[in-house]
């Protein structure tokens, strides 16, 4: 069960090494349409691109102030488009619903109420599917013929908490 504070911080330069050996997991790379591992002179030119870019937002999901996952929104053609991960030794205990909850509800606090999010699934990711459905996310074409396509737009809530305590 979930215990104890989660949140999202927004990812530095301090977490380039963290977020490779994420990268790098076994089970991350086989859920990723690329499964190649990642080397880390491409790595490094990729986080420091993703931390430039002004339409792309990345987090990082603690718990208890520990690092247990990342997740990445890029805009593209006026989607949101989601990536996420959980460290292996939080996989399957709830967070991954937690972190996609708490992105959205970082968005609303933003004020990007209306904004729609698109996220495509590998077929064999049964896992995350089931996540996105039970977030109210609607199946939409996908571009990648082994891959579900999911999509939503962020509504306004009564009140957006940017922490699950």
């Amino acid at each position: 069960m979930l215990e104890n504070k989660t949140y999202l911080r927004q990812a530095d330069r301090d977490d380039m090494e963290l977020f490779f050996q994420w990268v790098n997991e076994p089970a991350v790379r086989k859920n990723s349409f690329n499964t190649e591992p990642i080397p880390w002179e491409n790595h490094q030119a990729w986080f420091e691109k993703v931390l430039a870019d002004e339409d792309i937002r990345i987090y990082v999901l603690m718990k208890n102030d520990n690092p247990i996952g990342q997740v990445r929104l890029a805009l593209e053609d006026s989607k949101w488009q989601i990536s996420y991960s959980i460290a292996s030794s939080y996989r399957g205990q709830g967070y991954g619903k937690v972190i996609l909850q708490l992105v959205e509800n970082k968005l609303i606090y933003d004020g990007l109420v209306g904004e729609t999010l698109f996220a495509e699934v590998k077929a064999d990711n049964v896992a995350s599917q089931r996540i996105f459905i039970k977030l109210g996310y609607q199946e939409a074409a996908s571009e990648h013929t082994d891959a579900y396509a999911y999509i939503k737009v962020v509504e306004a809530k009564e009140r957006a908490n940017v922490t699950n305590q």
